[in-house]
């Protein structure tokens, strides 16, 4: 498989993966990274936070029943038509978070550019 360099691979640190997700606890997060084998990792791709996104949402369909083993042992496939079945769009729902994302970078970068013009 030949990678493009020309769109570097974008990484969000695990704060702000959580942060965007709104997990409130290190150890939801935790558990979840550790449910996807990415725990230890520092920073996460999308395709990594689409799987925390994926694992996230699936738990709360049915609050309580669904877990995180039952998840796990899905195929694709099934996690697709699960999320159909609920009207649920993933992809809709990534994009959202990398504009937030996006737009938070954007303004971070302003607040150093007003700093330095004083």
């Amino acid at each position: 498989m030949v990678q493009q360099f020309d769109q570097p691979m974008e990484q969000l640190s695990i704060k702000d993966c959580r942060d965007l997700l709104k997990i409130q606890s290190k150890d939801t997060i935790n558990q979840y990274l550790k449910t996807l084998k990415l725990f230890g990792n520092k920073y996460l791709n999308w395709e990594q936070i689409r799987q925390v996104l994926e694992l996230q949402i699936y738990l709360g369909l049915k609050h309580g029943r669904n877990s995180k083993e039952n998840f796990r042992q899905m195929t694709r496939q099934q996690i697709e038509e699960t999320f159909q079945s609920y009207g649920v769009d993933v992809d809709a729902r990534l994009k959202a978070l990398k504009q937030t994302h996006r737009d938070s970078v954007q303004q971070k970068g302003v607040k150093v550019v007003s700093l330095l013009k004083k």
